[in-house]
This record gives C-alpha cells, structure tokens and sequence, in this order.
C-alpha cells in the first residue's frame, strides 16, 4: 500500500513539471513573437527614414550642383 501512495506522489510531481515546462515554452515563445515583431517595425521605421533622406539629399545636391 505504501508504494500506491508514492506512485500518486511521483504522478503528481512529474504533472506539475510538465505544465511548469509547457508554461515556460509558451511565455518564451510568444516573447520571441513579440520581440520578432518589433524588430519589424524598427525596420520598417529605419527604411522609411532611409527613403525619405534620401530624397532630401537629391534635392540638397541639385541645389548645391545648380548653385
């Protein structure tokens, strides 16, 4: 009788680990998802800054050239 409680002990011990651990990989993951994401946008904000430079330096140099 004394091994039927252990083994609930042990049943109960191995459940909680694997919800921990399932916890853990789905708060890692949806970090990574949400890190992933801002990396886009801070792409996408350094091309539109990159394009819009650049076409203000054209002009700059188009003025200088004309000068």
């Amino acid at each position: 009788m004394k091994n039927k409680g252990e083994r609930g002990a042990v049943t109960l011990f191995v459940v909680v680990v694997c919800v921990f651990v399932m916890i853990m990989l789905v708060t890692f993951t949806i970090r990574m998802e949400n890190k992933k994401q801002a990396q886009n946008k801070e792409i996408e904000q350094i091309t539109k800054s990159y394009q819009g430079n650049e076409q203000d330096m054209e002009e700059i140099y188009s003025r200088v050239i004309n000068e």
